[in-house]
């Protein structure tokens, strides 16, 4: 049977900002979203049953009704108004950590969404598709364009921006995480005293100056969850040399920005055993690719 292959890349915030709330609860970001080289790699296959069969390779993730590829799904058949006659398979190898703020989840959908569009042949634009993904997910649109863009709204209005510079950037999950309900429930019954300035964090971007990236780098959330042990990989990443650090999403992983490869990789090695998980990724200039498709 038709199956696609394709690599769903994880994002960072250099900057994230709750500027207001709807009257259904959902919140307005503002935000400047990077993503990085640390994929998942998901398959996306016609089958000969019905219904949506989903596997993955951590067991911690649900594989009914619940998972986002699964709603991902739902949306395009709706969106599309095709009743298929076969079934899908979708198999997620996970990479990115989860309840990290990586958009671990929201990469996946994006995939299933790039996939569907092109086994059902519907000749989606990017546009279209982002219009679909943002209903299971605010950052699955960002998850569909990649590179360096500003987040808006719910995630639905994407402003693309120049490539981020080349850096090296250090990726620390640590053991605690936090679910992105809980987080902005706390954000709601906090008062923010530092907020980002994204205007300044473009420019920097604009004219290619890592300096002044690291210099801009604000996560309000960081003040909501208050996690000493993203305080100390933060302290351990300006240790080792980072130009900036902070945490991405809302949590739980914190990020470092290097301009020398040899003390992102001391950083690394400084944070393996004190953390879940850790890695160096490169910014890139694209959101899910296709790998493979076979007829």
């Amino acid at each position: 049977m038709p199956s696609v292959k394709l690599k769903a890349p994880a994002k960072i915030n250099l900057t994230l900002d709750v500027v207001g709330k709807r009257e259904d609860g959902y919140h307005y970001m503002e935000m400047v979203m990077q993503a990085v080289d640390l994929y998942n790699l998901v398959t996306v296959e016609l089958t000969d049953t019905q219904g949506i069969a989903i596997t993955c390779s951590n067991p911690e993730v649900p594989c009914d009704e619940r998972n986002v590829c699964h709603k991902a799904a739902r949306h395009f058949f709706a969106a599309t108004g095709i009743q298929p006659q076969e079934g899908l398979a979708i198999d997620i190898r996970k990479t990115i950590p989860m309840e990290a703020g990586l958009a671990g989840g929201s990469t996946d959908a994006a995939a299933t969404l790039v996939a569907l569009n092109e086994l059902y042949r519907t000749n989606l634009t990017r546009e279209q598709l982002c219009e679909i993904g943002v209903k299971a997910g605010a950052d699955v649109p960002f998850c569909i364009v990649g590179g360096t863009a500003v987040s808006e709204g719910i995630g639905d209005l994407l402003t693309n921006l120049p490539p981020m510079p080349p850096c090296w950037i250090v990726i620390a999950k640590p053991y605690e995480s936090m679910k992105t309900p809980e987080c902005f429930a706390r954000y709601d019954n906090t008062v923010i005293e530092n907020r980002p300035d994204i205007d300044s964090m473009a420019v920097a971007i604009i004219a290619q100056d890592l300096h002044g990236i690291a210099q801009h780098l604000c996560n309000v959330f960081e003040q909501v969850t208050a996690f000493e042990s993203v305080s100390e990989m933060k302290r351990v990443m300006q240790e080792y040399g980072c130009l900036g650090a902070a945490m991405t999403g809302s949590g739980t992983a914190v990020f470092g920005l290097f301009a020398n490869k040899r003390l992102a990789r001391r950083c690394m090695n400084k944070l393996m055993g004190s953390c879940k998980s850790v890695f160096i990724a490169r910014p890139i200039n694209h959101g899910v690719k296709i790998t493979e498709i076979t007829e």
